[in-house]
């Protein structure tokens, strides 16, 4: 089933961005000053620093950046979802009409992570790299949470986190990712719809017990 990916997009945003040297790694953007929703979002971001708080503004910042054209034009170089990109230039994947299912977000992560998507080689190392997360934890812009600690040596966990209405009075819970360990590799996808109640952190806490039981991250 597609559903709005929500903050999930700032991975192929990010790959999108660099491809198309809108944004260096380096570069600071300034926080205007408007209201919005953490404290971490109430500063200057860099893209590291974007990804790992999944800062909206900053994001919003690269969709006019990139521009409508060039957004429909990833869209379709990368086969993300339905590639509908007209429900506004800055507003898109959030709750309006662009959506991807948990299978195309897997096919998607494959890709990326087995540098067959069609984007630089650069831009995918750099967005990968930037999506490591802390050991034992995941990080968005609520803070840093457990998943599935503690993982043994060596383990290296990529990681996005989405989350937010469907815009049609429900909510999604995403997480995204990549683990690596030793000599071998998976990718993740793990999904949650329900009512306006459902808990924040329902697509991670699956994901967790299910790296568990599957032996990745235990």
């Amino acid at each position: 089933m597609r559903v709005t990916p929500q903050s999930t997009f700032k991975i192929p945003h990010a790959l999108a961005a660099l491809d198309a040297a809108v944004v260096t790694e380096e570069e600071v953007i300034k926080y205007d000053g408007r209201p919005v929703d953490w404290p971490a979002w109430r500063r200057d971001h860099t893209l590291a620093t974007a990804l790992r708080y999944s800062v909206v503004w900053y994001f919003q910042e690269i969709a006019r950046r990139l521009g409508e054209e060039r957004e429909r034009k990833y869209l379709a170089q990368f086969e993300y979802g339905n590639r509908d990109a007209s429900g506004g230039l800055t507003t898109f994947w959030l709750g309006s009409t662009l959506a991807i299912s948990p299978d195309e977000q897997e096919q998607f992560l494959v890709k990326l992570f087995t540098r067959r998507l069609r984007v630089s080689d650069r831009a995918a190392e750099t967005v990968t790299r930037l999506l490591t997360q802390p050991d034992g934890r995941v990080a968005n812009a609520t803070g840093e949470h457990d998943f599935a600690s503690p993982w043994p040596e060596g383990v290296v966990v990529s990681a996005k986190t989405g989350a937010g209405p469907t815009g049609d009075g429900r909510a999604v819970r995403w997480i995204v990712g990549h683990v690596r360990r030793g000599s071998r590799a998976w990718v993740f996808v793990s999904n949650a719809v329900g009512d306006a109640d459902l808990p924040a952190m329902a697509a991670v806490d699956q994901a967790s017990r299910a790296l568990i039981e599957e032996h990745v991250l235990r």
